[in-house]
């Protein structure tokens, strides 16, 4: 009896361990055993632009107001049109807003207090639950100010003083102990810049709170709230607008070579009345006109105005201080097409419904006309612009830009011309904007577009006439695919014509259809699709002039777009796998590409070799689809002597692995040095982008290393993991118990038996 016990609980045990393993080997892929070979010579290279990756800033999702702008203020000038006292708080506070006695013409509202009572900012709030589209009114209603035990802010406001006594009290409110200041309105007889010093006693998200005491009316206008510690704080070149430093420092580890700036839609506005201006983003904050911003959503409480703080002499500067490329788009005079009706209009005048006298009414609402005082005035502005860049510092608008803080210009040397535009009224616009362009500044590349869509009538038509007409220009092409879409269309530019335009791709993304949402689905299998299409980019990179990912910026829970490249919130960042691979690829770039011998299956195993020819350093990206490992064979012989080799690499078991804002990390880039040798063997792990980096001529000091303030990561596991990793302990328990049971009954069973 004691032996068939034993006998049973030993079955059931092994019953356990089997299930467990049978379960596991379900997660686990077996690995292939076939090796690859590459063979890579010097000579089997062709040209690359060194232009290839840069960055497109657009104030989208809290991009930038509320997000890279450092002022933590919203709503910071009254000028909101739904509602004026949007992200403000009066408790029991007498207080209206009026537009009767303005600072100046550009920002016409301020606020009008009268008696005492209690003044409260909230901030730039988050609107929706986490990873959906659900407004959450108590979010949309929780003061968002991210600060910091210790740290110093700077607050600013213009006050007029009518016929008010009393106090008032400025102060940080997060339930910390921090310092607050007085405000003296005694010399505000007129309107009056007050700055005083404010101290966070915790690092917690909180609001700026004014308490008023006494009677009478005063006015208040233009109010910021800066950290110290915010970039370009106390310097004359950001003497007007900080940016947030963390942000900053996400956008300097890309190294981008250029950045595409202010925007696409928002470049071009929804109406005539509300065309981008550059001339109304520069100069003292509270003198550039505020207004209506076009990624707004009224329905979710966005009531997203744009303050211009990250105005034309910013975005300029922020290109010179990361060493790239400022590449402005500039609308052609047009609204945005997407918004403004076009292509129902153009159907229905060519199907007749209305007549030609009535199109060109039509065309008249939408877009300025070339031969008008109106189209003569924005062609000067365009001037003006690439003389506010370049012109030396006793030019009219060189002096301008050196007023804002910069003696030296930017050196300009792009332009777009459109975005996402096609069509007649585009055509007619571009072609005058291009000729007058080109006269007065003939070495200035001016990029034209390829339309909304990838493919399609409108496309082949912009891509046309660009070969035919515009062959000096670079056609920008966007798209944001799903379903394997760039996995399978890795080809595209290597059929185009090398005698034509350039390309641009100046908005892409992939937006994976079966894992994630919202923040989650910027995730690996996303970045891996985007990493294997950039291949693409540097195997063509001859025609392929330019490439930025888009959009850039994120608030969560307050996103306008379901996929980016940085989430962040008050107090953190979350860097995507797709960043980390834009980081990767923008740092490991080479001038030329080789074209590689290879043998084996190199079925979604994408490459690219490129070669730094001038510090004599080799690049070979892969990007592993395969869902194995894969060891590859390489034989660099041509090259001479390897005198150094190592790998940067990202890669995660699961391809929904990602990085969460608020939560640790669990994918960020890792490096391991190689064994050196002109022949050599290394190992492409399953779900990952690797980049295998050779030196020549030294020990590979000069190659660029990850950046050491990369955080600390935790394992990954999927939710249906982590429901595993609980369930199966739990389910063995519930076996052995259950074996226990059913052992204890059958013994009953048979001492029952036994006893009849």
């Amino acid at each position: 009896m004691k032996s068939a016990r034993y006998r049973d609980h030993f079955y059931r045990t092994i019953g356990c361990l089997l299930l467990g393993t049978l379960f596991f080997s379900c997660l686990v892929p077996g690995y292939a055993t076939d090796d690859l070979q590459m063979r890579i010579a010097p000579e089997d290279s062709t040209e690359i632009s060194d232009m290839l990756y840069g960055v497109f800033l657009e104030d989208i999702s809290y991009a930038c107001d509320g997000g890279l702008v450092a002022n933590l203020v919203n709503n910071n000038s009254f000028e909101y049109e739904t509602n004026a006292l949007s992200a403000w708080r009066l408790e029991n506070l007498d207080a209206v807003v009026e537009n009767t006695d303005s600072m100046n013409e550009n920002n016409p509202q301020y606020l009008a207090v009268t008696g005492g009572g209690v003044l409260r900012n909230i901030g730039f709030t988050e609107l929706y639950d986490y990873k959906t589209w659900t407004v959450n009114e108590e979010k949309h209603n929780t003061p968002d100010m991210g600060l910091q035990e210790g740290e110093r802010y700077q607050l600013t406001a213009f006050f007029k003083n009518i016929d008010f006594g009393g106090s008032i009290t400025a102060a940080i409110d997060n339930g910390g102990d921090g310092e607050g200041g007085t405000i003296d309105l005694s010399d505000c007889a007129d309107w009056t810049k007050k700055t005083v010093t404010l101290t966070s006693g915790k690092t917690a998200d909180g609001s700026l709170v004014f308490t008023i005491e006494g009677s009478g009316t005063f006015y208040m206008d233009m109010v910021t709230l800066v950290s110290e510690n915010s970039y370009g704080f106390g310097t004359e070149e950001w003497k007007n607008v900080t940016l947030r430093a963390d942000l900053v420092q996400a956008l300097e580890d890309l190294n981008p070579a250029f950045i595409r700036f202010p925007g696409g839609c928002f470049a071009e506005g929804d109406s005539l009345e509300r065309l981008y201006d550059w001339k109304q983003t520069i100069g003292a904050t509270e003198t550039r006109r505020q207004g209506y911003n076009l990624w707004r959503d009224d329905e979710a409480g966005r009531e997203y105005i744009n303050t211009n703080a990250m105005g034309y002499y910013e975005y300029f500067r922020l290109c010179a201080d990361l060493g790239a490329q400022p590449l402005p788009i500039l609308n052609v005079g047009l609204t945005c097409q997407g918004r403004n009706d076009y292509e129902n209009q153009a159907n229905r005048y060519k199907d007749g419904a209305i007549t030609e006298e009535e199109w060109e009414a039509y065309l008249d609402t939408i877009a300025l006309r070339p031969g008008t005082a109106e189209w003569d005035a924005y062609v000067q502005d365009i001037f003006d612009l690439i003389e506010f860049a370049n012109g030396d510092a006793n030019s009219e608008w060189g002096r301008v830009r050196a007023e804002n803080g910069s003696e030296e210009p930017f050196n300009l040397k792009y332009i777009g011309l459109g975005n996402e535009n096609w069509g007649q009224v585009f055509w007619r616009n571009f072609d005058a904007l291009y000729q007058a362009v080109k006269e007065r500044y003939p070495d200035i590349t001016i990029i034209t577009s390829a339309g909304t869509w990838l493919e399609g009538t409108a496309f082949e038509g912009a891509w046309r006439r660009a070969n035919e007409t515009y062959t000096d220009t670079i056609v920008d092409e966007h798209y944001y695919t799903g379903d394997s879409y760039l996995f399978s269309h890795n080809d595209r530019y290597d059929s185009y014509d090398r005698n034509g335009a350039g390309v641009f791709v100046g908005e892409y993304a992939v937006t994976p259809q079966k894992y994630g949402t919202i923040q989650t689905k910027s995730n690996l299998i996303g970045a891996i699709e985007e990493a294997s299409f950039m291949t693409g980019f540097e195997r063509n990179g001859d025609i392929v002039k330019m490439a930025s990912y888009a959009p850039t910026f994120a608030k969560l829970n307050a996103q306008c777009w379901t996929i980016n490249m940085i989430w962040f919130d008050s107090q953190s960042v979350a860097l995507s796998p797709s960043y980390y691979v834009q980081m990767l690829y923008s740092n490991n770039t080479g001038d030329a590409y080789i074209t590689a011998e290879n043998e084996g299956d190199w079925t979604e195993l994408y490459h690219s070799v490129t070669y730094d020819r001038e510090n004599g350093y080799v690049y070979i990206k892969l990007v592993n689809h395969t869902g194995e490992k894969r060891t590859v064979h390489l034989d660099a012989s041509a090259f001479g002597a390897v005198q150094y080799a190592d790998m940067v690499y990202l890669q995660d078991n699961y391809l929904s692995a990602c990085n969460e804002v608020g939560k640790a990390y669990t994918i960020v880039p890792e490096q391991r040095q190689l064994d050196a040798a002109n022949t050599m063997e290394f190992v492409s792990d399953k779900n990952s982008v690797s980049i295998v980096r050779l030196a020549l001529s030294d020990g590979g000091e000069g190659l660029w290393q990850l950046p050491d303030h990369l955080p600390d990561t935790v394992t990954y596991l999927p939710p249906v993991a982590k429901g595993f990793a609980i369930g199966v302990p739990c389910l063995a328990v519930v076996l052995v118990i259950a074996g226990l049971i059913i052992g204890k009954a059958v013994k009953k069973r048979k001492a029952r038996k036994n006893e009849g």
